[in-house]
């Protein structure tokens, strides 16, 4: 007696056995194990991805978006860009308040500028501003003036030829820019053995993440910080050389269990830094890996370690103009 099972169930079973087969064997990235009518039934595409029969690649599902080196959600489109931003037809984008209000970066709240005013002593008819090459923050309620390039998003550097913050190249799924080669790299391997799983590199995703070993840390880290001057102490006129050491871990070599452990010290002094200085650091430091833990896949090598640097300053007090001009 000979079975014959529908199509659909047929294909279902060859590809079980070339999956099989390929847990010996190994495969080729992104590949369709099985076609039918011209249609990718089974593929080694990666979390979140599926197989473009038109494009012959994994591509990111419908609702998902390619952000980074993975394919995420909206809400982790947003935890990638990190306080004060989120993710747009532009990539990372700064929260925009209506004329009046202001945001607050800890909250993400726009407030209105009137209130802050008030808070600074500040009289009827005249409001806060910031010198030229500066933009006005506020965090818990102060205000203080910081350089244009911290204020830039995460996919953004500051360009000195026009003096304002511009997007970093947009790199193909599973890719990173990398701030040493100045290109996209391939970080992330589609599956290949059997298995549901990418497999991240993690050494040039850090680099890519959190800054140069040793050299100046990324926009991702440094620019939220430097948007909190006041947190480490920084007052008016003053800077400081953050020196901050990361730790990465992967229980189960897996990257949605990733640990990150951070320790701050300011260059100049060999001290560490303030209590919520030591708090955001950590809690902008484990932001940056949410879209990692999104990928849900395999960390080569399950530790790393690097130490990256960035610059804090608090160019000047916010200047008191008339309310119909300045900031």
């Amino acid at each position: 007696m000979i079975l014959r099972l529908p199509a659909s169930l047929r294909a279902f079973a060859l590809g079980l056995s070339l999956l099989a087969a390929s847990l010996l064997a190994g495969c080729p990235p992104g590949l369709c194990l099985v076609e039918v009518n011209g249609r990718c039934e089974v593929s080694t595409c990666g979390h979140g991805q599926v197989f473009n029969d038109q494009r012959k690649t994994c591509v990111c599902e419908p609702n998902r978006i390619a952000v980074g080196s993975g394919c995420l959600t909206p809400f982790e489109a947003k935890q990638y860009c990190g306080k004060g931003a989120f993710w747009g037809p532009r990539g990372c984008e700064p929260i925009q308040c209506r004329p009046g209000d202001i945001l607050e970066q800890e909250t993400e709240m726009c407030i209105p500028k009137s209130t802050i005013d008030k808070q600074a002593g500040v009289g009827p008819g005249q409001t806060l501003a910031c010198a030229q090459g500066t933009v006005l923050v506020i965090h818990q309620g102060q205000g203080s003036c910081v350089p244009v390039e911290q204020s830039c998003t995460r996919d953004e550097y500051f360009d000195p030829n026009t003096h304002a913050c511009a997007k970093l190249p947009t790199c193909p799924t599973g890719f990173e820019f990398d701030p040493v080669a100045r290109q996209c790299i391939q970080i992330t391997q589609q599956p290949g053995k059997g298995d549901d799983r990418a497999t991240v590199q993690i050494p040039p995703w850090a680099q890519a993440t959190y800054g140069i070993h040793n050299g100046q840390g990324s926009q991702g880290l440094c620019g939220p910080l430097a948007r909190k001057p006041l947190t480490f102490g920084v007052l008016p006129g003053g800077s400081i050389r953050l020196v901050i050491s990361i730790g990465l871990s992967f229980p189960q070599g897996v990257t949605d269990q990733a640990v990150v452990q951070t320790q701050g010290v300011v260059e100049a002094s060999g001290q560490p830094v303030t209590a919520k200085g030591a708090q955001e650091i950590q809690a902008t430091a484990d932001g940056l890996l949410s879209g990692l833990r999104a990928q849900q896949a395999h960390a080569k090598p399950p530790q790393h370690a690097l130490t990256v640097k960035c610059l804090i300053v608090n160019a000047a007090p916010p200047q008191t103009v008339p309310s119909t001009g300045g900031a």
